[in-house]
């Protein structure tokens, strides 16, 4: 027989035996498909969010061309816009608001709000997606002050319009007014911000607008590089700045703090929110696959043993070291295939437990799921797990006695040699668990004092929802005031509300940044917001100093303002009461405001941020231009407090309130303050729970394979027990010295898994808060679970040791 034919009837051999033994079976493939399952649910997030390439031709030509603002991401302005785009080394480029903003719609007498975002033609051309169905923006459209058109989401059109192609030629009202929908987005487009359709931009050619809230997006000649066009980014808007009616020395220091760059647009865009975190998730899953791989060969030099006189008879016949070792391949070759297809069921049910969990933003807009990548990538793990496994079990089972086994029939046991093996496999596996428990403790106490931070307002009982007064209807700011006025008076009608109040901003959640000068003349940028009386009551908003807001501040009164207690310490020397605070205008005077009060501080951003100084002014006194700014980005949000015995607002009876003060005007965002506030802890709790997951599966396969290596080792050494107990030995003593052997070798997993923990803290740290990787807390409560699992999982073998009859034991040898 050929060497083919050998290895195939050797490998059919195996599985027969491996078949008719099925525990064994369920056990390995068990084993594998939990570190399989964690690895593919990690890479599959991981590839989805980074590794695959953009949906557009050639991806790897888009970049994002502007001013660098953080970390992986660049902002432009509307006068940044033409010199970027006549830039040599840009085949085309287009422009789009930095964020999406809610719109009112109407179907006959239907309104509601969608998502929008706003972009020129040269957004859609420059990703190279053709439209499904229609055309992009023409050059009549994309002019200042032409004709306003819109392309709708595929998504929004297959729901909305059930894939209607003729929808594409029509109207829709779009804040009031009639606006031709010109195309459709193909299917594949995607984008990590969700929206239902793009609006026409109109970027004006000759702007002098240097406000940084736009991206600019790039396609690079085929010639030209990211590294060229940074270089090219940073000569043209640095000549612009050379203009002589250019940038006022406030804009330049900006921008020189903020340097020109490109960057792709799989980072700048959509991969820089997530990269990190995913990149973690990845680390701790692989610890779990390395446990399982080291517990995947302590059970097969279980199987190693039970073949032990087999193997001992066929080399002492003269049988090579290949042809002895292929039935453990073999064997390791079934439970690899067996074991990633079983991991690979268990991470899509993973991923559709995880679906609602993950950002959107994270995943490109697109549904978790298993793709080609995924499946390529756990078939590769589970078989490379298992055959690598089954080289171990191998090389470990090398180490047995031949003469031993020969003589004694099979029962001969491992040597030193191999069962230090064991000991070590078995310190690696405890190792990787501390690192993995303390790495979910530590997120779990950095959640706890997150979640201990006061946040400066009361969010229970409170529902909240955001409203955009329809632009066709609400032209002036008085308009829009009078709307919030009857709308806050129906609220207040409601049975069982206490406050109502609105405002431009949530206490957290959202942000509005404006300059503002000082009265020693300092200009700074500080959290702006326009509130009506009964905000802060409805929020709980302390008064500390002065007086709140109330109906005396109207349009025709004195202009005032009050001042949180950190923009009152920061910028008034502790002694705001009766200075003035002003806005500067770009057009019309300038905004003066009297100090009236100063209110509490709150965390705006969340409570791992700082609070910001915030300066509060009265909605009913808003300025035109800022009104102007309002009505085109910013919807009001509403906050309705409710008393402790009312259950919760009807949203059917809310929605008609407002529409017997406002006519066919949508709301959206309907939902309780307290869900705000969880969100701005959700990526804490996203990371608690896969951590906290894979650390739990690790200490699980640790704590089997503690058990495995134990057992292996008191059945190796169940002769020295028997002469022990022969030689009047109490039980006792033995339960001890096993016991003893097993804390050792825990003791030493725990001393190098804390020593590892320490030497990668500064990757960890990054995602804590008020703690640090050497909490004490955390790692005292991680070594008193690895112990008690240590214990629990080396009590049976030590018990079964202390129970070995001598005389049974003696008779086998």
């Amino acid at each position: 027989m050929n060497s083919i034919g050998v290895m195939l009837e050797e490998a059919r051999q195996s599985w027969r035996g491996l078949l008719r033994r099925p525990g064994y079976l369920v056990l390995a493939v068990a084993t594998l498909a939990l570190g399989v399952a964690t690895v593919t649910i990690a890479f599959s997030l991981l590839h989805q969010a980074l590794l695959k390439p953009l949906p557009f031709p050639n991806p790897d030509r888009l970049v994002t061309l502007g001013i660098i603002v953080e970390q992986n991401q660049n902002i432009a302005a509307p006068r940044y816009y033409p010199q970027l785009k006549a830039m040599r080394s840009v085949e085309s480029a287009g422009i789009m608001m930095g964020w999406t903003t809610n719109t009112n719609i109407a179907f006959g007498d239907q309104a509601e709000v969608v998502t929008a975002l706003r972009a020129d033609r040269g957004f859609v051309e420059t990703l190279g997606l053709p439209p499904a169905v229609g055309r992009n923006f023409n050059s009549e459209e994309d002019r200042p002050n032409g004709p306003e058109a819109v392309i709708l989401g595929h998504e929004f059109w297959r729901t909305r319009f059930g894939a209607d192609a003729s929808v594409v030629g029509r109207s829709l009202q779009i804040e009031g007014r009639a606006v031709q929908v010109v195309g459709v987005l193909p299917e594949a487009f995607r984008w990590p911000d969700r929206f239902d359709l793009i609006q026409s931009l109109q970027p004006d050619p000759v702007s002098r607008d240097l406000s940084t809230n736009q991206i600019v997006v790039a396609r690079l000649k085929p010639d030209a590089t990211v590294a060229g066009a940074a270089a090219e980014t940073r000569v043209v808007l640095s000549a612009m700045l050379q203009d002589s009616g250019g940038a006022t020395e406030r804009q330049q220091e900006y921008l020189r703090k903020n340097p020109p760059s490109a960057l792709p647009l799989s980072t700048s865009v959509f991969s820089r929110r997530s990269g990190d975190t995913l990149w973690l998730f990845l680390g701790a899953a692989a610890c779990v696959l390395v446990i399982a791989a080291i517990n995947l060969a302590s059970l097969m030099l279980l199987r190693a043993l039970a073949r032990s006189h087999d193997g001992a008879v066929r080399s002492a016949l003269g049988a090579p070291l290949w042809r002895l070792g292929l039935p453990a391949l073999a064997e390791g070759a079934l439970v690899g295939l067996v074991g990633a297809l079983t991991g690979l069921g268990l991470a899509w049910v993973g991923l559709r437990l995880l679906g609602g969990l993950v950002p959107s933003e994270w995943l490109r807009g697109e549904a978790v799921s298993l793709d080609g990548a995924s499946l390529a990538f756990a078939l590769a793990a589970g078989l490379a797990t298992a055959v690598v496994a089954a080289t171990l079990g191998i090389l470990r089972s090398r180490h047995i006695d031949l003469a031993r086994e020969l003589s004694g029939g099979g029962r001969g046991g491992l040597s030193r040699q191999s069962g230090r093996l064991g000991r070590v496999l078995v310190v690696a596996q405890i190792a990787v668990a501390v690192v993995l428990l303390l790495g979910a403790a530590l997120f779990m106490r950095s959640l706890q004092e997150l979640e201990s931070v006061p946040m400066g307002f009361q969010s229970r009982a409170v529902t909240t929802f955001t409203l955009a007064p329809v632009k066709e209807r609400y032209v002036v700011a008085n308009d829009a005031i009078e709307q919030t006025r009857r709308i806050l008076e129906r609220l207040r009608a409601f049975p069982g509300v206490e406050n109502v109040g609105a405002s431009t901003n949530l206490p957290t959640g959202s942000q509005l940044n404006y300059s503002m000068v000082l009265p020693d003349q300092r200009t700074i940028t500080g959290q702006y917001r326009l509130i009506s009386p009964g905000f802060l009551e409805t929020f709980s908003i302390p008064v500390i100093a002065g007086r709140g807001f109330d109906d005396r501040d109207d349009a025709g009164s004195e202009l005032v303002c009050l001042v949180s207690a950190g923009f009152a310490r920061a910028y008034l020397d502790g002694e705001p009461m009766g200075k003035t605070v002003t806005l500067p205008m770009d057009e019309g005077p300038n905004i003066s405001m009297r100090v009236i009060g100063v209110v509490g501080d709150m965390r705006q951003f969340g409570p791992g941020e700082p609070m910001p100084p915030t300066l509060y002014a009265p909605l009913a006194q808003i300025p035109p231009p800022i009104w102007a700014l309002l009505r085109e980005f910013g919807p009001l949000s509403y906050g309705v407090r409710l008393r402790a015995t009312t259950q919760g607002m009807n949203e059917r009876e809310l929605r008609g309130a407002i529409q017997e003060v406002a006519p066919l005007q949508p709301i959206s965002n309907l939902q309780p303050m307290e869900t705000i506030v969880a969100t701005t802890t959700s990526e804490q709790r996203l990371n608690l729970l896969l951590v906290g997951l894979f650390a739990g599966l690790a200490l699980l396969l640790a704590s089997v394979g503690l058990y495995a290596v134990m057992a292996v080792a008191v059945a190796s050494r169940r002769h020295e027990f028997g002469v022990c107990a022969a030689l009047g030995a109490p039980q006792s003593r033995i339960l001890r010295d096993v016991l003893r052997e097993a804390g050792w070798q825990i003791g030493l997993g725990m001393a190098i898994g804390l020593a590892l923990a320490m030497a990668f803290s500064r990757l960890v740290q990054s995602f804590l808060f008020g703690v640090s990787v050497a909490d004490p807390l955390a790692i005292v409560a991680v070594l008193a679970v690895l112990a008690l699992a240590g214990f629990v999982a080396s009590l049976v073998p030590a018990l079964r040791a202390a129970r070995v009859d001598p005389i049974q034991a003696l008779r086998s040898e």
